[in-house]
């Protein structure tokens, strides 16, 4: 199949974008060139810039995004302080049972959130900048949360957790993806065909028992 031109590319998002009701695109302006789109303009709140984002990447031959979205809340938003955003998020995270919210630290500043802290997995790093990601009032997420397991696992059982992983999943095709560990940190390198492979590569490794870090240098041919 020939590759896809710019202007179908860009049409194929802006598409999308609109069908996306979460989205809001109305302030979205998209550009494309190499492969890669840029974005610029305004959306109503955080969770709507990440959809955007996540929606560009699940396009057909898009390889990079280069994101410039603002968050500008509506007129008839009541935006709450950065105190109060702090304290809506520890409220959320109080009400996941599976997470132990006493090791996060939260602090707001102008509405953007940063985390630091511990957590047990990094599943859980991940679940808590979800959480706070939602919280009304957010403009961006720093995640600087340390993972530190409560029980050592080897890199090797990481790495056979991650392959036999890949293995039983009807997305993967292990062979394309080389799998690495030290010290808890996986590396994964390879070629697949979208972003869906990709990403579910990445979440094998994100909720597999001992990982600290994820570096993703999966590639989309």
């Amino acid at each position: 199949m020939a590759p896809l031109t710019e202007e179908i590319i860009k049409q194929n998002i802006v598409e999308q974008l609109t069908w996306d009701d979460s989205v809001n695109a109305n302030e979205i302006q998209v550009e494309v060139q190499d492969s890669t789109v840029y974005l610029k303009g305004n959306v109503p709140n955080y969770t709507a810039k990440l959809a955007a984002e996540r929606d560009v990447l699940n396009v057909p031959g898009v390889l990079n995004l280069e994101s410039f979205l603002e968050v500008h809340f509506p007129p008839k938003v009541t935006v709450p302080g950065d105190a109060e955003i702090t304290g809506n998020i520890r409220n959320m995270l109080a009400w996941k049972s599976n997470i132990d919210a006493s090791k996060i630290d939260i602090i707001t500043k102008d509405g953007v959130v940063t985390l630091s802290g511990t957590a047990d997995s990094y599943w859980e790093k991940y679940e808590v900048e979800d959480t706070a990601n939602n919280a009304l009032g957010v403009v961006d997420v720093i995640n600087k949360i340390t993972v530190r397991p409560v029980k050592k696992v080897l890199d090797k059982e990481i790495e056979n957790d991650i392959k036999k992983a890949y293995e039983r999943s009807i997305l993967i095709d292990e062979s394309k993806i080389e799998v690495s560990v030290t010290n808890g940190i996986v590396h994964l390198i390879g070629v697949v065909t979208n972003r869906l492979i990709k990403d579910e590569a990445y979440k094998k490794a994100l909720y597999t028992s001992g990982v600290i870090d994820v570096i993703d240098e999966i590639t989309i041919e």
